[in-house]
């Protein structure tokens, strides 16, 4: 037996092994191995966009950091998804825009068919503030798409040239369910904020959630068939999209331990091979 094969093996099941392993050990915002210079994750396991900037409608007098969509993360095991956004904005605003709900399009077509609501806070501007309570998991109807045409205009609320692109928030949707362990918490350590990205002065927020993945089969589509998830404040001033692609079929608990199994079988049995030669 060549010893490559049982090295390829081990390869496999290494990696058919990455993404649960870490996923079920993310529970709070140190979990997921940011950098703090890029903020790209430390994680191999880990599916991330990040975009750290201060330009276009990010600069001053149309609302600067505090708009900005800096990072999205995800990651899965067999039970659940975990998603991950960095952000300029506070969770509850009493002026201003509200910080937008995060959108789930299965299959990648530009439908969005999830929103898991992040904030209840209306700020300056009730009417694109959406529905339901942070932490809320919805079947969508229904989304806010800010006040800017695809062109970058400004058309205002609730104009027919709107881009439709950039989600914000869940406008109407049937209440599916809610994540676990989500949090919406600004990056402190005993009163001081982090520094994360270009500029050590600006301030961040985290967004995590875990969502059960059985949340997702309302539609028929899974995650294995690639998705996309998509970040943005209700003006959709700053977005962020992150497309993962197609997955091979996810093996059950049970035979993917009965394959490692077999792989340390065969190695034991390899090595006693060589022993003998």
């Amino acid at each position: 037996m060549d010893k490559n094969y049982f090295s390829t093996i081990l390869l496999s099941l290494t990696l058919a092994f990455s993404h649960a392993s870490l996923a079920t050990s993310i529970s709070n915002f140190n979990d997921w191995g940011i950098n703090t210079s890029d903020l790209s994750s430390s994680h191999s396991g880990v599916h991330s966009i990040e975009e750290d900037q201060h330009s276009n409608y990010l600069n001053p007098g149309y609302g600067g950091q505090e708009y900005d969509a800096e990072a999205i993360y995800t990651t899965w095991d067999n039970d659940y998804l975990y998603v991950g956004i960095m952000t300029g904005r506070l969770q509850n605003p009493t002026t201003g825009w509200a910080p937008g709900d995060i959108a789930f399009d299965l299959g990648s077509d530009n439908s969005y068919e999830f929103g898991l609501v992040t904030s209840s806070a209306a700020g300056s501007n009730a009417s694109t503030a959406g529905i339901g309570n942070p932490g809320e998991f919805y079947i969508v109807s229904e989304w806010n798409y800010g006040v800017w045409d695809e062109n970058g205009n400004h058309v205002g609320v609730n104009s027919p040239l709107v881009d439709i692109n950039h989600p914000t928030s869940v406008k109407t949707g049937a209440l599916s369910g809610s994540a676990a362990n989500f949090t919406y918490s600004a990056l402190k350590e005993n009163g001081t904020w982090l520094s994360y990205g270009n500029w050590s002065d600006d301030k961040h927020y985290f967004i995590s959630a875990k969502i059960d993945l059985d949340l997702f089969l309302e539609t028929g589509d899974t995650l294995e068939g690639g998705f996309s998830i998509h970040w943005a404040a209700n003006c959709n001033n700053d977005w962020l999209l992150l497309d993962v692609p197609a997955q091979p079929t996810t093996v059950s608990e049970p035979v993917s331990l009965s394959l490692m199994s077999l792989g340390l079988l065969g190695l034991g049995l390899h090595r006693r091979i060589q022993k003998r030669k």
